[in-house]
Formats: structure tokens, sequence, C-alpha cells
């Protein structure tokens, strides 16, 4: 196995881990840092896919991991933008869930 390929028995314990700990630091923080480990745990999720045999992440996915990277820190400077661009996300992923289970075949 390369150095880029990632073994899925890791990544699935590495995975769990981090939605744990962020689940303990949760009940600590301010709301919106929930939000932010959510989204951060979703670009991870699609990054690791890339990596795993079997899986697929399609143009779609691609680019929401892209505005997710190039979105999350906002969180941190502007909690109003993070909150819209963050329902923009959500609404987007619904419009093409949407379409796919209107459209199976793509």
């Amino acid at each position: 196995m390369s150095s880029q390929e990632i073994d899925p028995r890791e990544f699935l314990f590495d995975f769990v881990l981090y939605l744990v700990t962020c689940a303990r630091l949760h009940l600590d923080e301010k709301p919106i840092y929930g939000a932010f480990r959510m989204i951060e745990g979703a670009s991870r999720l699609i990054e690791a896919a890339e990596d795993l045999p079997g899986w697929d992440v399609d143009g779609f996915l691609a680019e929401q991991r892209a505005a997710i990277e190039a979105n999350k820190a906002r969180m941190t400077i502007d909690k109003d933008g993070f909150r819209d661009w963050l329902s923009d996300l959500a609404r987007d992923m619904a419009a093409e869930a949407t379409r796919r289970n209107l459209d199976p075949a793509g």
C-alpha cells in the first residue's frame, strides 16, 4: 500500500474517533463549533473516499468538499456569513438529493 492509500480499517477508526471526541467537545462549546466540526467531518469523509477502493467521489461531492475547505474557517471571523453559506450548502445538497432520487441514473 502506497503512502497515498488509506487502510479502510484505520480510516474507520480515525473517523469514529473524530466524531466521538467532537461529540464530547460539543457539550462544552458554543453551538457554532458543532456545525464546524460536522462540516469538517463531511470534508474528511469525502477526502478519504477518494482513496478507498470501491468508493466513488463524483464531481458534485468533489465540488462540495472544495467549497467546505474554502468556507469552513469563516465561522471564526464571519459567523453570519458562515451560517448563510452553510444554509446554501444544505439547500444545494437537498436539491442534489432530490435530483438523484428522481433520476437515479444520474
